[in-house]
């Protein structure tokens, strides 16, 4: 797969700078990548200007995952070309990354509760960017030796019904499809295969999804047949990529590259994204 449409950087919870995961998407032979950080678009500019600046032959795509809760379900909206200046968007972007921190800041108190040695600077200190997010809190529990991995930290403190989880702030897939089209933007639903209640994924689509991530590591191939049959019989752009945080992730998310999309899918979407925009 040429296309890598699913990157962090330290900017969200990925372990590497904007200039690291282009060289990384370079290094793995990549003709075209976007950085969707969570719920902030810091990290655009700086690999647009690093891409330009060095002459860097790849196709860069600014995009962005929007963290939603769709009743019991986390339900994240990925958006593909949006405009890096659209006031609304950093509006609200601001106001979720505010009410990230005070999460935080509340599941940090928590864990203290439980006995365990960790205070908000700890975490802070991880997060590199603007944003403080769970994947942070893990980091730090696994690297006080609390843990063993980032999944053991979700699983026995910080996770959905686990005693150190903090409900999240209000936001739903419906505004974060508005939000993305507001922004000029094409909104896809990240890997449904990680949604729990799949009617869910139908509902998503009724409320005016453009595309279906199908391709995604955690998607065994019967998933990804199924995707690929939905995506098109509700005639959804195809999106793909290896939702990579970082190369010593221990996540199933620590290969650049390792899923995406090919130049066919990439074009269609290219030529949709550029139809709409009056550029055709």
């Amino acid at each position: 797969m040429s296309y890598d449409l699913h990157i962090h950087t330290i900017a969200s919870d990925g372990a590497d700078t904007p200039q690291e995961v282009v060289m990384a998407a370079v290094a793995h032979g990549l003709q075209g990548m976007a950085i969707t950080d969570h719920d902030t678009m810091g990290a655009l500019a700086a690999a647009r200007d690093y891409i330009a600046s060095k002459r860097i032959q790849i196709e860069f795509i600014p995009g962005i995952e929007l963290n939603t809760d769709y009743g019991e379900d986390e339900v994240h909206i990925l958006g593909y070309y949006i405009g890096y200046e659209q006031q609304a968007m950093e509006a609200r972007l601001t106001e979720i990354r505010q009410a990230r921190y005070d999460r935080a800041e509340k599941m940090v108190g928590r864990l203290q509760q439980l006995g365990l040695d960790l205070d908000i600077e700890q975490v802070k200190a991880l997060a590199q960017g603007e944003l403080i997010g769970r994947p942070h809190i893990a980091r730090a529990l696994r690297q006080k030796g609390w843990v063993t991995t980032e999944e053991e930290a979700f699983a026995r403190y910080i996770g959905r019904g686990q005693p150190a989880y903090v409900p999240r702030y209000k936001f739903t897939p419906q505004e974060a499809i508005g939000l993305v089209k507001e922004a000029g933007g094409i909104s896809v639903l990240a890997h449904p295969g990680l949604i729990q209640d799949k009617q869910k994924i139908l509902e998503v689509i009724r409320m005016g999804i453009e595309g279906l991530e199908v391709y995604y590591p955690e998607h065994d191939r019967q998933q990804t047949r199924e995707f690929e049959a939905l995506a098109v019989s509700h005639r959804l752009l195809i999106t793909g990529g290896s939702d990579y945080h970082g190369a010593d992730s221990s996540l199933n998310r620590s290969q650049i590259g390792m899923c995406g999309i090919d130049a066919v899918m990439m074009g269609i979407l290219r030529d949709y994204h550029r139809s709409r925009s009056g550029l055709v």
